[in-house]
């Protein structure tokens, strides 16, 4: 199954909106003075592909942050028309101009959308990396990247189990523990997502999907591996035939 159809499933769309609003609501100084009408626009959601382009045509008046800003509402508008590619070039273009964290956050996001994840992380790590420019809305930027990074990793991971393949789970599990490490040493654990919901109820193969999902972050979080053979003996016993041995078992399926 296509994995575009299970981030709109599960809600990561939304997390996306809500930080791109954000960064559109930080206009860089001296950008009103060029354009009160574009601020206005972008501020109100209502800008065109075609009026950023007009504006950046005064490219000597405008300053590297403002460039950046401007592709970076423009690779936006393109990624929302489905022009995805188009838009990723624009955010490569912003960020030449000027590495900003909100771009890197958003170029992640774009990226899910192809799907590539690996690049997608990437690129979210690379938002983590530059977060004291984040600026007086550090926290909340923080936590929004986190709650969008903590998402798309066990969307990774349910994307894995539901094709079957234990290294593609296995990734995004991993890349959820490094995020919630991350969060944790920003005292802002409570950003990252616990569990996946849909905004709808799902059909029974993705539940299942979903609890095993569960069970497998709880194991790869464990460091200790006797305890995690331990844990994993535990979640068998639940569903192992009882009077069974587990080694008659094994030299029966030998035999």
């Amino acid at each position: 199954m296509p994995i575009a159809p299970l981030i709109e499933e599960l809600g990561l769309t939304r997390v996306w909106q809500k930080l791109d609003e954000a960064f559109s609501q930080e206009v860089p100084a001296g950008l009103r003075t060029l354009s009160d009408r574009l601020v206005k626009s972008i501020r109100g959601g209502t800008v065109t592909v075609e009026e950023i382009d007009s504006l950046l045509g005064k490219a000597p008046q405008i300053t590297p942050e403002q460039k950046a800003y401007l592709l970076s509402r423009k690779a936006w508008l393109l990624c929302q028309q489905d022009r995805i590619e188009e838009g990723l070039q624009c955010y490569e273009e912003a960020l030449k101009a000027k590495e900003i964290p909100s771009t890197w956050a958003l170029k992640g996001a774009a990226l899910l959308q192809l799907p590539r994840l690996d690049e997608a992380f990437q690129a979210f790590q690379k938002a983590y990396a530059l977060r004291e420019n984040f600026g007086k809305q550090k926290q909340g930027y923080l936590e929004d990247l986190f709650r969008g990074w903590s998402t798309a990793a066990l969307v990774q991971g349910l994307f894995g189990i539901l094709e079957q393949d234990l290294r593609e789970a296995q990734k995004g599990v991993e890349e959820y523990l490094a995020v919630l490490d991350k969060a944790k040493g920003e005292g802002l654990e409570g950003a990252v997502v616990e569990k996946l919901s849909a905004k709808e109820p799902i059909s029974q193969e993705h539940q299942e999907a979903l609890e095993e999902l569960k069970l497998m972050v709880r194991l790869l979080a464990i460091k200790d591996p006797f305890e995690g053979w331990r844990a994993l003996a535990k979640e068998m016993s639940k569903v192992w035939p009882e009077g069974v041995s587990a080694v008659d078992a094994i030299r029966e399926q030998r035999e």
